[in-house]
């Protein structure tokens, strides 16, 4: 009997101590809906985390998407244990060992074909409108000079052909040839570029590489231009992403029951540490009663 005086308060403390902490873990997840009866809400229902589900979601998406992933993080574990060198060189090798061609990745795309030709259309534009701007007299007297060579130092063909009728010749060629520009040059570009276009996207990537580079050039290559895509464009690109507003509304969209699950998956040891400590404090309070 004495013994049972004992062990009772001790025992009825630490089960009220456990089911304690085991009930108030439970609450934050549940009731998971509202609970009224004849109109009046029952008070913590719903649940901590259900009730406060948004506030929840904008914390953590605040806190993942300024404080975890800012530009700062991701500059700075980028730079980390040779992360950027590895990849600089993983794409490098990737591209100078390549098999597949160009038009590998636009197989699948209905509007590849208008695409380059749009490419095709502006950068002829483009070439056309700097070759009109050229001076072709020069270039056309000297490649006239050039051939006729040790004929103009002939007698009766230098009378003919004196410098102010070569001058005018030259200038009417040189005028025939802005002329044709102006009416077929754009599309004579065009056809030239797009045919080459099209050649270029029946190569293998590694046969176009490397004629134009070695491994360790095409490699200084992608290192400038990750290096130009992170100085300029990461943070628009974060920016653009939104990571936070990503995050909350992954939240926000999750059911209660997968967040619970989430959590527990998470902190499990951690919350049943709380609701072991809590039968060890009720059995301590338990020992505590018998010698008041």
């Amino acid at each position: 009997m004495e013994i049972l005086k004992v062990i009772l308060p001790v025992l009825v403390g630490a089960t009220i101590g456990y089911f304690t902490n085991f009930l108030a873990i439970k609450m934050l997840f549940r009731p998971r809906k509202e609970v009224r009866i004849k109109g009046v809400r029952l008070p913590f229902t719903p649940g901590i985390i259900p009730k406060n589900q948004p506030r929840l979601a904008a914390a953590i998406g605040a806190t993942v998407g300024e404080h975890l992933l800012n530009m700062e993080t991701i500059k700075e574990s980028f730079q980390k244990n040779g992360t950027k060198e590895k990849l600089v060189k993983k794409v490098a090798t990737a591209l100078y060992e390549s098999d597949a061609c160009f038009k590998d990745f636009f197989s699948l795309d209905e509007n590849h074909g208008d695409m380059i030709d749009r490419f095709c259309t502006v950068l002829a534009t483009s070439v056309c409108d700097k070759v009109k701007q050229m001076e072709f007299k020069p270039i056309v007297a000297k490649i006239g000079q050039e051939a006729m060579g040790d004929l103009l130092n002939n007698v009766v063909i230098s009378v003919i052909l004196t410098e102010e009728r070569q001058d005018a010749i030259y200038e009417r060629i040189a005028q025939a040839i802005h002329g044709y520009l102006e009416a077929n040059g754009e599309e004579m570009i065009r056809s030239a570029i797009l045919q080459n276009v099209t050649e270029l996207e029946g190569k293998p990537i590694k046969e176009i590489v490397q004629a134009g580079t070695s491994q360790e050039g095409l490699e200084n290559l992608v290192l400038y231009v990750v290096n130009l895509m992170a100085n300029r464009y990461a943070t628009q690109v974060l920016q653009a992403v939104d990571i936070s507003s990503m995050v909350r509304d992954k939240i926000m969209s999750m059911d209660v029951a997968e967040l619970e699950r989430l959590t527990l998956s998470v902190c499990n040891k951690e919350l049943q540490a709380v609701i072991n400590l809590g039968a060890l404090i009720g059995a301590v309070i338990g020992v505590i009663n018998i010698f008041i």
